[in-house]
């Protein structure tokens, strides 16, 4: 039984030669018009499992013949459904993984196959792609219809032919593989104009492009390229006569072909990367003789390969290539139109093993233990039991989670991808290293004591370092910044490190703080809204940064303020003596050491010559003889009851603001006080003490409604 529309088998017409076959791949489709029972692991759509088959033998007149097939294929035999001529169906591409077939005399709906593997549906449309190209040509003839639109030049110089309405989409097709000859000519003579058009007119295509250097861009040069070849119980070496062009794939198939490993299995390792198949082996770094590679063969069950599967694709590399059809014209003008390759064999890269010669699959098994094929998926093994192999002792160490590489036992780290030896694992006891390993160990064992004398040497160097910094008196800074109080740019060593805090900042900025400062010790003036630093400037860095003058100064506002903050101080009542004095309970008179003035410490007064009954008793007399001092005193209290002027909350004396903000602080006693509120802005602690005082800005409240930056 045959499908609609393809052609029915004609009489014998004497012995015909052998088709070659071009091309076979798998692909599921659904049964065509139910002429096929449903085989053994269908869908539940009904899919089948077939096989296409694209084949050429010669034609009439020195010309090709092109046929297409169609075979069923199960566990036990291959069933021809249909073939067909190529110029009679039009095949199309739906997406990456699903093709469609269209017979042209046939009215009924399109056949389409689902490929498992989309870089073989792209294989499989290059080859069918090529051979429509040629049929077309073929039959198109020297000569062109005058009202068919011109040709396109080519990149070679030839035309394109206008192709019929129902291969629309093979001249689309073609014009992209134009435009990427184009595109890769002028890329090659340098022609960046030609380039930009062509790359751009791919892009509005949306064209999928897989762009490869040729093998003219490579060392032409063979390459005796070292390869450890390792399953999961043993391992051997042999020697693979490459050159730098080969794909990683190209190489897996190579090595399917002549060795009998399926690709699926092979996992190669290359300068410590597990190596992709678009990649040469030249971009992994093999370039010279003895440059070294590393093979690792998976298990059949963990690379999911089935012993049906691998059996089929071994006689698909098994085909014969036939030799090229003799041309009896005896011209080249149809060849030089052929896009199709050579079908002539190629000359295959020769392997050969360290002792020069080539090993077959019997030698690499009996070294490796036993082929990775013997242990296919359990549901899909045969029933007749693959011949035994004689297990070979295990080898000892530890396996790379990342690449599955068999480490010895003390190395740390994987020798091919660097991943750390499990923590686990432990070196056994009666493990014996060989020579190599020792030497290896040795050559560890002498890096981590020189890893161990830098690391020291680096302490010591930076000990050093610290002691020179040390031994300035101010630290610069070591790169260029933003001064945080001027916000202008500081250069290298114009800027101060504080020590304390590491904090920089200007010369000019902070001599300033330091001139303003009221404090004994000058705090690091860095602010921002959520940290204000509390570090304090040494004593040695404040000297360097002002003048003799200034630190005079400096010193003196610190001398008053420890007197304003000591308990039981007293200040000498001569006018401007800079003398006080700590005085205790049971001392009642002070001798100023600067002016000798004798300071009664009961009277809070200077009364040589009169005791304290009589200077109290003088100084009452004065205030009711002395109109002036009485009128002073009304009027304070008046200012006082106005509100221009208080007491402070310390000594009591009478204080006034004049103008400016609410913060003032007490002449006598130093004490700071809130203008709005009448009292202390700070707690007994002090500046900075929160728990008493007038509060302001604590939790963003302000202390008076009326308050004028008391803080």
């Amino acid at each position: 039984m045959a499908l609609p529309g393809a052609p029915a088998p004609g009489p014998p017409s004497g012995p015909a030669p052998p088709p070659t076959v071009l091309m076979s791949v798998r692909v599921w489709a659904a049964r065509p018009l139910g002429l096929l029972p449903p085989p053994a692991g269908a869908s539940a759509a009904g899919d089948a499992l077939l096989r296409l088959q694209l084949s050429v033998r010669p034609g009439p007149a020195g010309g090709r013949l092109f046929r297409l097939a169609l075979r069923h294929t199960d566990a036990r035999r291959s069933v021809s459904i249909a073939e067909y001529n190529l110029k009679d169906i039009s095949y199309t591409v739906k997406n990456a993984s699903c093709h469609e077939l269209t017979v042209l005399s046939s009215s009924d709906d399109p056949m389409v196959f689902h490929f498992e593997d989309e870089r073989e549906a792209q294989k499989w449309w290059t080859v069918v792609s090529s051979s429509l190209r040629e049929v077309q040509k073929a039959a198109e003839g020297p000569s062109v219809l005058v009202s068919q639109p011109a040709p396109l030049p080519s990149a070679s110089g030839n035309v394109l032919p206008v192709l019929p309405s129902d291969a629309s989409h093979s001249l689309g097709l073609s014009n992209k593989e134009e435009l990427a000859l184009r595109l890769a000519r002028a890329i090659e003579f340098g022609d960046e104009q030609a380039a930009s058009q062509c790359a751009m007119a791919l892009a509005r295509q949306q064209a999928s492009l897989h762009i490869l250097l040729k093998e003219s861009s490579y060392p032409a040069n063979e390459i005796r390229m070292k390869v450890g070849v390792e399953d999961a119980t043993c391992s051997t070496n042999i020697t693979i006569k490459v050159h730098a062009h080969m794909t990683i794939g190209t190489l897996r198939q190579q090595v399917f072909q002549d060795y009998g490993f399926h690709p699926s299995v092979q996992r190669w390792i290359i300068g410590q990367c597990l190596c992709v198949d678009d990649r040469t082996i030249g971009s992994y770094g093999i370039r010279k003789d003895g440059d070294t590679a590393f093979l690792y063969l998976l298990s059949a069950k963990r690379a999911n390969l089935s012993e049906q599967r691998c059996e089929e694709d071994q006689a698909l590399i098994m085909l014969p290539l036939a030799p090229s059809l003799p041309d009896s014209s005896g011209t080249d003008e149809k060849r030089k139109y052929s896009t199709l390759p050579n079908m002539a064999p190629k000359k295959g890269l020769t392997r050969v093993a360290d002792n020069s010669r080539k090993m077959n699959i019997g030698e690499i098994s009996r070294q490796l233990g036993m082929l990775q094929l013997t242990n296919p998926l359990p549901s899909q093994s045969r029933a007749t039991p693959a011949a035994a192999v004689p297990p070979s002792p295990v080898q000892t160490g530890w396996s790379c989670a990342k690449c599955t590489f068999i480490n010895k036992p003390t190395r740390p780290g994987c020798e091919m991808c660097s991943t750390d030896r499990p923590v686990e694992y432990m070196v056994p006891g009666s493990y014996q290293p060989d020579e190599t390993e020792l030497r290896r160990m040795q050559q560890e064992e002498k890096g981590i004591l020189q890893y161990q004398q830098a690391l020291e040497d680096e302490r010591l160097q930076n000990f050093q370092q610290l002691l020179q910094l040390e031994e300035k008196v101010l630290v610069p800074n070591q790169e260029a910044m933003e001064c945080r109080i001027c916000y202008l740019p500081v250069a290298p060593g114009d800027g101060v490190l504080l020590r304390d805090c590491l904090h920089n900042f200007c010369r000019d900025c902070l001599r300033q703080v330091i001139s303003y400062s009221q404090e004994p010790q000058v705090s690091c003036p860095f602010r921002d809204n959520t940290y204000a630093c509390s570090s304090k400037l040494q004593e040695r860095e404040v000297r360097a940064l002002v003048s003799v003058e200034e630190y005079k100064r400096f010193l003196e506002r610190g001398l008053v303020a420890a007197e304003r903050r000591t308990q039981n101080s007293y200040h000498c009542k001569t006018p401007d003596c800079k003398g006080w004095c700590i005085y205790e309970d049971t001392v009642n008179e002070f001798r100023c050491p600067i002016c000798w003035g004798l300071n009664c410490l009961l009277c809070k007064a200077i009364h040589e010559g009169q005791d304290c009954r009589q200077y109290q008793d003088a100084l009452q007399l004065q205030a009711q003889n002395d109109a002036a001092a009485r009128q002073t005193s009304d009027m304070l209290q008046t200012l006082v009851q106005m509100g221009e002027a208080m007491h402070c909350p310390a000594c009591q004396i009478i204080v006034q603001k004049k103008d400016g903000c609410d913060w003032i602080r007490c002449t006598v006693c130093q004490t700071e006080i809130c203008w709005v509120t009448k009292g202390p802005r700070w707690g007994p602690a002090g500046p900075g003490d929160t728990s008493g005082g007038c509060r302001c800005n604590v939790d963003g409240q302000r202390c008076h409604p009326h308050c004028h930056n008391c803080h």
